[in-house]
Parts: C-alpha cells; sequence; structure tokens
C-alpha cells in the first residue's frame, strides 16, 4: 500500500470517535535520503516519518498517566510497539512539510489511541487489580453535569474624550511715528477613553451522568476499589441531601453547598462508605472540529475526593479543573464520548492517588 493511500484509509477511520479511544496530536521532524531520480522523500522515508509521529502519540499519551502508570506502561511497551496498530487505530495526517535543502520531512498527525485497551492492560498488573471483590475499599461518587445551552458575549464598551485648548496672546506698541500691532497663539489638543468589557451570560441545563457514572466506576472497580452509586446512598442511608437539591444549587451557585456537602457525607459516612468523591461537570456546547469535521464537545472536570472514616472529613485527592474532548458524527454521540474520556481519566487520577498513598 502507498503512503497516499494509507493516509485516505486514515481519514476514513477517524471519522467516529468512540467512546474510551483518546485524541492526540503529535509533531516530529524525520531527515530523508531521497530517491535516486527525486530530491523529495521516498515512500520509505514517509513511512519511517509516520512511525515516528506514532511513537510520539504515544510519548504525550504516556505523559499524561500518574507515576504508578507510567511505570506499568513502560513494562507493557515493547508489546504495545509490536502491535502498534491496535493500540493506534486510526489517525489523519494533519500537515506536512518538505525542506529539500536540509533533507527533513516535518509531519504533524492527530491520532487515536484505544485508551480502554491500555487502561485494561494497566490495570491486569496494578497492585490494586489483584485484590478479591469486597476486599477493596468503598467508594461512591457524587458529579453533577450541566451543559451550555446559550452564551451571550457583550460587545466592548468604549467612552472616547477629547479636549482642545487654545490660547491667543496679542501685544501693541507705540511711537511718534506710528502704532505696531503683533499677535500669536498655542494650541494644546488631549485624548482619552476608557474601555469596558461585560463578563459574558451563561445560560445552562441539567445533564445525565449515567455515561461518566459507570465509565468512573468501571475504571475504579479494575483498580480494586468497591464503588456504589449517591443514588443508592441516598435510598438506603438517611440523611442525606436530595440529588435534586444538589443539582439546583450547582444551576444556581456553580457549587454545591457546605450544608448538602456535610449532609451527603454524613449519609455516605452511614452506608459505611470510606471515600466519597464529589465534582461537578461543564459541558460545552456543540461545535464542529475544523480537522474531521465531526461534532466536537468540551467536557470540564473538577472534584475531589474526600476520606469520611473519621469524624472530620479529610481531602485525600482532587480532579482538575481539567478539559477533555469528545468527537462524533452528531451531538449525542460526541457528547457521550466526550464524558466518557473525562470519567476515565478523573477516575485515573483518583486512583493514581490513592494508591500512591497506598491507600486500597
Amino acid at each position: 500500500m502507498t503512503f497516499i493511500k494509507v493516509v485516505a484509509a486514515a481519514c476514513m477511520a477517524l471519522t467516529a470517535l468512540s467512546a474510551g479511544a483518546v485524541e492526540i496530536k503529535a509533531a516530529v521532524t524525520h531527515p530523508y535520503e531521497g530517491g535516486i531520480f527525486s530530491s523529495g522523500p521516498t515512500d520509505e522515508d514517509k513511512a519511517k516519518a509516520l512511525y515516528e509521529a506514532k511513537l510520539a502519540v504515544l510519548k504525550t499519551y504516556g505523559s499524561g498517566m500518574g507515576l504508578a502508570e507510567q511505570k506499568v506502561f513502560a513494562d507493557i511497551r515493547p508489546e504495545v510497539l509490536a502491535n502498534l496498530d491496535r493500540y493506534i487505530p486510526s489517525w489523519v495526517i494533519v500537515a506536512q512539510d518538505v525542506d529539500k535543502g536540509l533533507k527533513t520531512m516535518t509531519l504533524v498527525i492527530r491520532a487515536t489511541v484505544d485508551d480502554s485497551l491500555i487502561n485494561a492492560e494497566i490495570s491486569q498488573r496494578m497492585p490494586a487489580g489483584a485484590q478479591a471483590t469486597g476486599d477493596g475499599s468503598l467508594i461512591s461518587a457524587l458529579f453533577v453535569a450541566r451543559q451550555t445551552t446559550s452564551s451571550t458575549l457583550f460587545d466592548e464598551k468604549v467612552t472616547k474624550v477629547h479636549e482642545d485648548q487654545s490660547e491667543r496672546e496679542a501685544s501693541s506698541t507705540g511711537t511718534e511715528s506710528g502704532v505696531s500691532e503683533s499677535a500669536g497663539s498655542r494650541g494644546m489638543t488631549t485624548t482619552g477613553g476608557s474601555r469596558t468589557r461585560k463578563t459574558s451570560k451563561e445560560s445552562y441545563s441539567l445533564l445525565s451522568t449515567d455515561d461518566f457514572d459507570a465509565a468512573f466506576n468501571e475504571v475504579l472497580s479494575a483498580r480494586g476499589y468497591e464503588t456504589s452509586s449517591y443514588a443508592d446512598v441516598y435510598e438506603n442511608c438517611k440523611g442525606g441531601a436530595s440529588i435534586d437539591t444538589i443539582q439546583k444549587e450547582v444551576l444556581s451557585r456553580d457549587e454545591i453547598t457546605s450544608s448538602s456537602r456535610t449532609k451527603a457525607i454524613r449519609a455516605a459516612k452511614a452506608c459505611e462508605v470510606r471515600y466519597f468523591t464529589i465534582g461537578r461537570m461543564d459541558v460545552s456546547a456543540p461545535m464542529r472540529d475544523s480537522v474531521t469535521g465531526n461534532i466536537k464537545v468540551m467536557v470540564s472536570v473538577t472534584g475531589r475526593v474526600w476520606d469520611i472514616a473519621k469524624k472530620m472529613p479529610r481531602n485525600v485527592a482532587s480532579v482538575g479543573p481539567v478539559q477533555y474532548a469528545g468527537f462524533g458524527e452528531d451531538e449525542a454521540t460526541a457528547r457521550r464520548n466526550a464524558l466518557h474520556n473525562a470519567a476515565t481519566a478523573a477516575a485515573k487520577v483518583v486512583a493514581d492517588t490513592l494508591q500512591g498513598k497506598r491507600i486500597r
């Protein structure tokens, strides 16, 4: 298969980014020798540059892991390199530049990494993954998601001030033979003003967190932790703040009140939950991706993990604020993928932090 045909196949494969895939952009500069009848790179040179670009994608992907994950990822790296197309199933060339004078080729690609597959390989080798069911600490999570429905951006207000000042002088002298007069003037102009910007106005609506919760709990379960939803906590243990109340607080105040947080933690403690996670997600309005042409949705996640075993809750891990993207042929698919990617990444941060502190 020629290099051009490979590019075409990759472009087609990237049209639908599935949940569990992470999109990464990488650039490499590759020296080439050229062919006998051409001063430009050969197909073999281009293939080598593409391979190096894929390696750069893996390097970028690995840099986003926690220390515990990075160690395991280094162990499975030979297996990943031996089956590179399995772990990087699709890619597209964003830019390509050839410098015939220096005989170098610069290649920029946007590739998808099968995050679910790599995460499964890592989880099998993580210490907590060997624990039997029921042996891990119980974690309950409460995330509230809201989506931007409208955004009003106000024009900049400009105020200009202009001031003119002028001064005229006149004098006359008298002599025996007559009178002479002279006159002069000076002027000064002062300008100034100010610019005022008004904060944009956002409107939000609530979103279901089912997709996020499922992906979040899947990662933690694979790491050996037991999970339970806050809905189960609220139904089985008294005293917790209702989900409706918490959702309304996030819509109106941008955060959960301390009173609701205290009530939620109290109920979770009564249900023998050891670690309680509280977080919020802001989901962007859909937009068209300029590279793939697909719909793109961004999700911003922030949250905290509390150890509630003792009387005073202790913050043992934090997430974000960080942003993750999701792509799809329609808005619903893009949003679902974005929530899945955000949940997977957030759960990894939580698991890495807890395992780094030897918390099981």
